[in-house]
């Protein structure tokens, strides 16, 4: 996909164009979560289809009109031709203004507690995100803000499954910026999930008792399987009362480096 910035009757906007993509690794990537999921019975984890040219711009198309339509957050579609789709601008992301407020714990905290307010209500409207991960979501004058629509969960999951999916990738999104503070992100996001409705919270729940156990064996790999195990950890902990005994475990969790969140995400 190329994104080029435009300028429509005075207004910022951005055309994006979905090539066709043929790459073998994605798909067997793809294929090989999928059947990880299914096994271990995390529903909520089993991807979407992967579109490419025409039909992920109609899945974005469709997805960005109906979450207008029910009062979220997005960019609103300007045109739709040539096989591409002009969107307008939705402000600066949440991933940018986090690595300003790196140091901040204040200034982060505020960005997280609005973007997990903003997923609620999303939620609260029946709507579903897909991958509101830092780098697709925004927050500027009008508030928080959603982006990258080009799948579609509920094609392969309920709706339950989908928001609780909207939790996980969240959290695992979330965890790189509370390297330190991982106790602070669970503080953040466990009563949200644990006032969802009950068919949510149970799936997220089920996603954080299956892989704790692969949180605590990749603790030593490195700086990214730090974040994904401290993500584990937290979604654990915020769908269970042992909090304490988490919380522990996620201090034990050391440096270093691995790209594992970005191939399966």
């Amino acid at each position: 996909m190329s994104v080029t910035r435009r300028t429509i009757e005075g207004r910022k906007a951005w055309e994006k164009r979905y090539r066709d993509d043929g790459r073998i690794r994605r798909r067997v990537g793809l294929r090989a979560l999928d059947s990880v999921a299914r096994r271990l019975g995390m529903a909520a984890l089993r991807p979407p289809p992967h579109y490419a040219g025409g039909s992920a711009l109609a899945v974005e198309a469709r997805r960005l009109r109906t979450l207008r339509a029910q009062g979220v957050r997005v960019p609103e579609v300007l045109s739709e031709a040539d096989g591409a789709l002009c969107i307008s601008d939705m402000g600066r992301t949440l991933a940018a203004q986090l690595r300003e407020a790196a140091g901040d714990a204040a200034a982060t905290d505020a960005l997280t507690r609005a973007a997990v307010s903003a997923i609620v209500a999303a939620h609260a409207r029946g709507a579903y995100l897909g991958q509101p991960l830092p780098r697709n979501i925004t927050w500027g004058a009008g508030g928080i803000g959603f982006l990258d629509f080009e799948e579609d969960p509920l094609e392969v999951m309920t709706l339950e499954q989908a928001q609780a999916r909207d939790w996980v990738l969240f959290a695992f999104g979330m965890s790189r910026y509370y390297d330190r503070r991982p106790e602070a992100l669970t503080d953040i996001i466990s009563e949200s999930i644990r006032s969802a409705p009950g068919e949510v919270t149970r799936h997220v729940r089920r996603v954080g008792e299956r892989l704790r156990r692969f949180g605590l064996a990749i603790r030593w790999l490195g700086r990214s399987a730090r974040a994904l195990a401290h993500s584990i950890l937290v979604i654990h902990a915020a769908t269970t009362w042992t909090l304490l005994m988490a919380l522990l475990l996620v201090d034990w969790i050391s440096d270093g480096d691995l790209d594992i969140v970005d191939f399966l995400f």
